[in-house]
Order: structure tokens, then sequence, then C-alpha cells
């Protein structure tokens, strides 16, 4: 029997900023199988060559954006934000929603892409194609990558914290 998810940890990547052959290992999918891409300077200069613009590194201002963007999607679709954390090159968010896990990364990404173009920043590109979707089956799953999400990436950046949350993963 199927389990429903209580919630997505879905995560994306600014343009250009990990690549194939990265040093911080890569994904590629191989007839749907997620298969790990060692370090590989020669691949990874291959890949930056090819970029069509520089990498994109979201500053202060941007990532607001993209946070306040997540926040009003989600309210406006009725999902749930448990926590959500904007990085300079990626995204974390672990959401409850009615819609399918592919549905929800896009909607995110296309939103946010929206009001950053609205704001005046002209990427022909934010977002790498794709990016990581998993299910979370447990609320103490869903504690622990709550947990990973805002405290465990380094310095804060703009972060979402459900208040609902904040006692149970300190």
């Amino acid at each position: 029997m199927y389990n429903k998810p209580v919630a997505y940890f879905i995560t994306f990547t600014t343009y250009g900023t990990w690549l194939h052959g990265d040093p911080r290992q890569s994904v590629i999918r191989d007839n749907g199988i997620p298969k790990l891409i060692a370090p590989n300077e020669h691949l990874y200069r291959q890949k930056m060559e090819k970029l069509k613009h520089p990498p994109v590194e979201l500053d202060q201002n941007q990532r607001v954006i993209v946070l306040d963007t997540l926040i009003q999607h989600c309210l406006l679709k009725q999902w749930r934000l448990f926590a959500a954390h904007v990085r300079s090159n990626h995204v974390h968010a672990l959401i409850q929603a009615s819609h399918g896990i592919d549905e929800v990364m896009t909607g995110l990404k296309i939103w946010a892409t929206r009001k950053l173009r609205e704001g005046g920043y002209s990427y022909p590109k934010v977002w790498t194609v794709g990016g990581s979707k998993r299910y979370i089956f447990t609320n103490e799953k869903l504690c622990e990558k709550i947990h990973y999400v805002i405290y465990e990436q380094g310095a804060m950046m703009q972060y979402y914290l459900d208040s609902s949350f904040q006692s149970l993963v300190l």
C-alpha cells in the first residue's frame, strides 16, 4: 500500500553554479536512475565553457524576492511551507501540497523567476534544469530535514520556518 508523503523536500540550484564534474559531486539520471558523478576537472571545464551566460549568484535582495515569492505562492496555492532557505546558489523548501512534486517545484521556479524579472533582474536563465525532489514520509524525518534546511547550511541567509516547528528542531 502506498503511503502519502508528509511533505516534499525540494532543492534547486541557480544557473551555472553546480555543474557536472564539480568538486562537490553531482547527479545525472541514466534511464531515470540517479547516478553520482565524481569530481572531474576536465568535465567541469567543458560544462563551464558551454554556459550561455555567467553563473547566477543571488544577492541579499534577490534572495528576499525569492523567499517572499515562495511564501506567497504557497499561500496562494494553499500549500503548507514548513521551511525554506534561499542561499546564494540554491534553494531548499519543505512543502506539503495537494499537487505533485514536479508541479510544485516547477511552480516555485517559474514564479521566482517572474518576480526576479519584475524586480529588474533580467537573467536569461536563473535556475538549472530540474532539481532534487524527495518525499518525506514521517514527522521525524520532516523535523530532521527542517533542521538541516535551517541550521545546517552555513551562515543563515534568507529563510522561513513554520512557527509550529521552531521548538521541535532547535
